[in-house]
Order: structure tokens, then sequence, then C-alpha cells
């Protein structure tokens, strides 16, 4: 049973039953052949992306790392201000 695009489900061609496939070792080598380059370029792609993953992630975590450390005299700021009102003495900057 086939439909096409444009008929309704009651317009039905009767069932065509498929004819004997028949392959020859040349064609098996080259379906073969044909689906190992395929295959050799989605794990190429594949590996592409993760590499690129990879690069983006270390940048995410060097820029992050960065920040961290830039806050630490913010941290230290911060502590020294909050001790000083604790004391209510004021601390130079």
């Amino acid at each position: 049973m086939t439909l096409g695009p444009l008929q309704s489900a009651g317009a039905c061609d009767p069932p065509k039953f498929a004819e004997p496939l028949r392959i020859t070792p040349a064609d098996l080598l080259r379906l073969r052949m044909e689906s190992d380059l395929a295959l050799g370029e989605m794990r190429a792609e594949v590996v592409r992306a993760d590499y690129a993953w990879q690069r983006h992630l270390g940048r995410w975590y060097a820029e992050g790392r960065e920040a961290v450390e830039a806050g630490e005299p913010e941290a230290v700021l911060l502590t020294r201000v909050l001790e000083g009102l604790r004391r209510q003495v004021l601390v130079p900057v």
C-alpha cells in the first residue's frame, strides 16, 4: 500500500511486492567503502566538535579562574571594612 501526498487514505494502490534484489560482491564492496567513508567523515566532524567544545570550556575555566583571583583583593577589602565596622573604627583603605 502506498499513499501519495495528495491521496486520501481511502484511495490506496494495490499492494506492491519488491522484487528480489541481487547484489554482486563488487556492489557489496562499493557499499562498504562508501559507508566507511561516510562514517569516517562523521567521526572527523565529531572529533572537531569535541575539540572546539574542550577549547571553549578551557577558555571559560581560565576566565572564571581569573575572575576569582581578581576578586580576592575585593574580598580582603570587604573583610577589613566589616571588621572596622564591628569595632566602630575607620580602617584606612
